[in-house]
């Protein structure tokens, strides 16, 4: 008889199916997965220093990793959000346009402070003790758990730049002792958080609300900022930063406005291949893109998303209005869900042993758009330097 030896995964195959590939998104689900804390954030990466006894035989940084289980994504978002027939956007409750009554948190928020009005209003009225959210280092983005007022006013504002906000989660809950955390983050982080929830890791039952940001990609920070110096402006000294159909920096009385296409380069891959602009498996999702200037898009999805903004209106810590149009919105969901299948297309290609220019001719794309399909960053960033 013999007897069949069944090998777990471990983090070599993350590694090597993920974090090595660029696909990582750098959540940091697997760094706060690993009970014994052997996985840092290093080097812009999830990467284990070195193996010890303690990861023999365990596979709890592979079993956190949500790209790995893309297939599940479906069965998640009819368990939280609902079943129905979804849009580009993603399934909703309401949609409408909103901004904070709080003069001065506008002059800190970025366009109509509706997620910092948001979580001041979560954590006054004990609906959370603390929230994660992305801070900053100058400019450089940061992971950050905000458990007073004041820091969450000090996180307010866009940032750009792979944050992994999940890799705060097990100091949340087990340092702060949280238990009532709100989530704020990029799709991809809000994806990370419902499959953690879906697989009852015992941290993420602490998850009570998620706030998801529109994203059409993100930016490495370091690539990013190196742009904005050669244009003549620090970035440390940088006011605020947003992007529409131009990637804009405001710094004092200064506006600098760059061609999206300038920072492609600084786009990582794992973006090529993200199908989520509106943070479709969020509570609340929130945006710019489809309100006037000063103003927020909100996008309520679930039952507690709706109890929390409700509460929000009643008290008349915001004003809102009906949205008076939800095409702009859509387009580019769909401009990015397409994006993502014509990378996949490229990689499937590339897989058969296509060449660039071969594939370019069967997508219809350019040679240089296939290259970043392929290389991500490195096939512009190379060439920028």
């Amino acid at each position: 008889m013999t007897c069949k030896i069944l090998i777990m995964p471990s983090y070599e195959d993350l590694a090597t199916k993920i974090i090595d590939t660029g696909e990582c998104t750098v959540c940091g689900a697997c760094i706060t997965a690993c009970p014994d804390s052997h996985i840092k954030f290093i080097e812009n990466k999830p990467k284990r220093p070195k193996r010890t006894m303690d990861c023999v035989s365990c596979h709890t940084c592979y079993d956190a990793c949500y790209m790995l289980r893309h297939n599940l994504i479906k069965d998640i978002e009819g368990s939280t959000i609902g079943w129905g027939r979804k849009e580009s956007i993603g399934l909703y409750r309401r949609a409408v346009v909103a901004r904070t009554r709080d003069a001065g948190l506008l002059k800190e928020c970025q366009d109509g402070g509706i997620a910092t009005t948001l979580l001041l209003y979560a954590l006054d009225s004990g609906i959370i003790d603390g929230a994660l959210v992305v801070g900053k280092d100058n400019w450089a983005p940061v992971a950050c758990i905000a458990k007073t007022r004041d820091e969450i006013i000090l996180s307010a504002g866009a940032k750009y730049g792979v944050v992994p906000v999940l890799k705060e989660l097990r100091a949340a809950v087990v340092d702060h002792g949280l238990s009532k955390i709100c989530v704020v983050g990029s799709p991809c982080h809000i994806q990370s958080v419902r499959y953690l929830k879906y697989k009852d890791l015992p941290l993420a039952s602490s998850v009570k609300l998620m706030v998801g940001l529109f994203c059409r990609e993100n930016y490495e920070y370091a690539c990013l900022a190196e742009k904005v110096r050669a244009k003549g402006m620090d970035i440390r000294h940088v006011d605020k930063l947003d992007v529409s159909d131009e990637f804009n920096i405001y710094a004092g009385r200064k506006k600098l406005s760059l061609p999206i296409t300038d920072v492609k380069s600084c786009v990582p891959r794992h973006c090529l291949v993200c199908q989520d602009f509106a943070a479709e498996l969020a509570d609340i999702a929130v945006g710019s893109v489809g309100s006037p200037e000063g103003w927020s898009t909100v996008i309520i999805r679930t039952e507690e998303g709706e109890r929390v903004f409700a509460g929000m209106e009643e008290k008349k810590f915001i004003e809102t209005k009906e949205i008076a149009d939800i095409s702009d919105i859509k387009e580019i969901a769909s401009r990015k869900k397409e994006k993502a299948r014509q990378t996949e297309d490229t990689l499937r290609l590339k897989k058969q042993g296509l060449d660039k220019k071969e594939i370019a001719a069967i997508l219809g794309i350019t040679e240089e758009r296939v290259s970043h399909r392929l290389d991500g960053t490195c096939a512009y960033s190379e060439s920028d330097n």
